[in-house]
C-alpha cells in the first residue's frame, strides 16, 4: 500500500473520494471521515463525491467492472482538480444482519475494492443500514429533536442484528416528529460536534468497527 501511494506523490494535493448509492449516506460519511481519520488540521485533504450511483450490493460477475468504472470516475474528478486520488470510501447498505454471509460478502467487496484502486480504500458496508450506525450515538438524537429519546435497552442492543431493519426500528421509536432518512446527516453532525463519535463503543456494531479498522490502516 505504501509503495503504491509513494508512486503518486507530486501529482497535486491529495483528495479523498466518497461513493455510495444515496446522498444522505455520503453526507454521513463526509461528517465521519475527519474525525475517524485524524488528518492534520492545517492540511486536511479535500473530500470529493462520486455522485453517479454504482450499485455493488448484489453485483457478482459485474463487481470488478463496476469498481473499475468507479475508479475511472473518482480519478477523473481528481484529475480535473489537478489533485491526487489518495483514498476512497465506498458505502454499501448490507440490508441484512451480521452473520456468516456478512463475513464472506465483506471479504469479497474489500478484496475487489483494493484490487481496483491504487490508493487507500475503506468499505462502509453498513449492517443492516446506516441507521444502525447512527444508533451508536444515542445522545445525538435529542440534539436534533428534543423528543427523540432512545431507551436504555437501545443503548445496550447489538446494533448489527436488528430484526426488521434499523431504519424501520428508528421510525417506530422516533415518532414526534417522525424520523426520516434525511435526518441522518444532521444526527451524525451532532454526534461529531459533541464528541460522541470519538467516544463511542464501536463493538456494538461489527460493520462500523470493521469500517473504522479500514481507516486506521490509512497512511
Amino acid at each position: 500500500m505504501a509503495g503504491r501511494k509513494q508512486a503518486g506523490r507530486g501529482q497535486g494535493k491529495p483528495v479523498i473520494a466518497i461513493a455510495g448509492e444515496g446522498q444522505h449516506d455520503r453526507d454521513v460519511l463526509r461528517h465521519l471521515l475527519p474525525v475517524l481519520c485524524r488528518w492534520p488540521a492545517a492540511r486536511p485533504p479535500k473530500i470529493i463525491e462520486v455522485k453517479t450511483p454504482i450499485r455493488l450490493k448484489k453485483a457478482e460477475n459485474q463487481l470488478a467492472p463496476r469498481l473499475e468504472r468507479l475508479h475511472l470516475l473518482a480519478k477523473g474528478q481528481a484529475t480535473r482538480l489537478q489533485a491526487q486520488l489518495a483514498g476512497i470510501v465506498v458505502h454499501v447498505d448490507l440490508d441484512a444482519v451480521i452473520d456468516e454471509a456478512y463475513e464472506s460478502r465483506r471479504r469479497q467487496l474489500s478484496t475487489e475494492l483494493q484490487k481496483a484502486f491504487g490508493c487507500d480504500t475503506a468499505l462502509a458496508l453498513a449492517a443492516d443500514e446506516m441507521e444502525a450506525w447512527l444508533m451508536l450515538f444515542p445522545d445525538a438524537f435529542p440534539k436534533v429533536k428534543s423528543t427523540w429519546q432512545l431507551t436504555q435497552q437501545d443503548r445496550r442492543k447489538n446494533l448489527g442484528t436488528i430484526a426488521g431493519g434499523s431504519k424501520e426500528y428508528l421510525k417506530n421509536r422516533l415518532t414526534r416528529p417522525p424520523y426520516l432518512e434525511s435526518h441522518a446527516p444532521k444526527v451524525i453532525e451532532e454526534a461529531v460536534k459533541h464528541g460522541y463519535v470519538a467516544a463511542c463503543d464501536s463493538s456494538r456494531n461489527r460493520s462500523y468497527a470493521d469500517f473504522t479498522a479500514d481507516l486506521a490502516q490509512w497512511r
